[in-house]
């Protein structure tokens, strides 16, 4: 009897070590893999058919591994002697800022010019994408808006839609934005790896919005939304990030994954602009320049 307890005792202990191994090996290779992970898709054929949409100008930025694009698009009416807010949009995973139109038409019409930043390796962009490379890009091209006259530099703001939520809020915690706006995004790298089953992420490169969002300035204004069927990022991110900033604006959309302020409820991002103008000392609205963008969507 004790022989053979003795031998169920050594079997089960062999599979313990057996699993345990397989799993650390399984967060080994997550941790090796990550990048291509994150970042799937890079559509690099379909970018190759086609450059900047009309209405937009593109501009290249040079890094350690060759050029990376964006499109800018400024606000109507906007000079150095009226300079205007700014939004900076980051798109989501599988997309390209040739998929983000929608994004700066909601913008323009509320007077603010609009730069879609693209990722390293993504559509016409060099490089390989990762973490590290796509947080240094988004500071970068912030401090390349900042330079501008025409552009407000306390009211650039950082909107970001699922994968682009992680960098908007990674640029909020570098850069001084004057709004943040996060739609269906990841609350951060270990909480998306407890999603499919990893509890021990082995890397130290990654990402966090809850902290970003807990260190953000109080007065920032940050516009969360989440669908509440969302199958690609659960909606208990967007109930982590809510928690991490209990002044943020929440919206809880009835659809999956998708950018709730730019297709259905526009008005939450006036109301964020609104804000982030009271906050740097002028008024919510400029009726000359939301005047002329209200013509030039007409």
């Amino acid at each position: 009897m004790f022989l053979k307890l003795r031998g169920i005792l050594r079997a089960v202990v062999r599979l313990v070590v057996i699993a345990t191994v397989t799993y650390l090996g399984v967060c080994a290779l997550v941790a090796w893999k990550k990048e291509g992970i994150i970042f799937p898709l890079h559509g690099k054929e379909r970018a190759a058919k086609q450059g900047a949409l009309p209405g937009f100008e593109t501009w290249w930025m040079k890094t350690p591994e060759g050029e990376v694009e964006a499109w800018w698009q400024p606000a109507e009416g906007a000079s150095a002697e009226r300079p205007a807010p700014a939004v900076m949009v980051f798109h989501g995973n599988g997309e390209l800022i040739d998929d983000s139109r929608d994004f700066a038409q909601r913008w323009r019409a509320l007077g603010a010019h609009v730069l879609l930043v693209e990722y390293r390796g993504y559509g016409r962009s060099a490089g390989e994408p990762t973490i590290a490379a796509c947080k240094a890009d988004a500071a970068a091209w912030f401090d390349k808006l900042a330079e501008r006259a025409e552009v407000r530099r306390e009211l650039i703001v950082a909107h970001g839609f699922s994968l682009g939520g992680v960098f908007a809020a990674e640029l909020a915690g570098q850069r001084a934005v004057g709004g943040l706006v996060l739609e269906c995004a990841p609350a951060g790298l270990v909480e998306s790896a407890r999603d499919r089953g990893i509890w021990l992420v082995l890397t130290r490169e990654g990402f966090d919005a809850v902290k970003v969002l807990r260190a953000l300035p109080a007065g920032v204004p940050v516009l969360i939304t989440h669908g509440q069927n969302d199958y690609v990022v659960s909606q208990r991110h967007g109930q982590l990030l809510a928690a991490a900033r209990p002044d943020a604006r929440v919206v809880w959309g009835k659809g999956s994954h998708y950018p709730l302020a730019v297709t259905e409820r526009p008005e939450l991002l006036a109301e964020l602009l609104a804000a982030a103008k009271v906050r740097a000392g002028l008024p919510a609205a400029d009726k000359g320049l939301a005047q002329v963008a209200v013509n030039s969507a007409l």
